[in-house]
């Protein structure tokens, strides 16, 4: 059975902060290399760097190759499916959909990567799910997150 996918977008914002309209250019441009690097609403980073940082935090990350310079970091419990996609320009946070208890300990080590981001480098994320922008995910990011995941988790099954 293939699992059902949550994911969490998180970028540097040139100017400080992140808004509506730069996350409409991001998807529409971001796979992108001919856009000028003036056009961009956010930094580029440098992945490997980033991917040493975040083992710093946690040493039990399992480091992977991904695609060009991309690195993926896989939490080291297969069952909750935590991988942290680090690209040039930003950081995408996959996990499984997961219901009750279950969903609120995964949200839990994620916004501890999320915490840490905006804290060292200042990162911000969007959740594409809940349509949600903020500058460190908080508490309440984090239950609509859960309550989203159990609303939606039985009918995504069932269908």
């Amino acid at each position: 059975m293939n699992k059902l996918i949550y994911e969490i977008h998180l970028y540097v914002p040139k100017t400080g902060r992140l808004t509506p309209a730069m996350l409409d250019w991001l998807f529409q441009h971001g796979q992108s290399q001919a856009q000028p690097e003036a056009y961009w609403p956010v930094r580029r980073i440098k992945p490997k760097a980033l991917a040493r940082a975040l083992l710093k935090l946690d040493p039990h990350l399992i480091p992977a190759q991904g695609p060009g310079e991309d690195v993926e970091l896989h939490y080291p419990d297969p069952n909750l499916g935590i991988v942290l996609y680090v690209h040039d320009r930003g950081v995408i946070i996959f996990f499984p959909y997961m219901a009750h208890i279950y969903a609120r300990l995964l949200l839990g080590i994620c916004y501890t990567y999320i915490r840490y981001l905006y804290d060292s480098f200042g990162f911000w994320s969007f959740d594409p799910q809940l349509n949600i922008l903020s500058f460190a995910d908080d508490y309440q990011s984090l239950e609509d997150t859960a309550r989203l995941m159990e609303a939606f988790l039985p009918r995504m099954l069932s269908g």
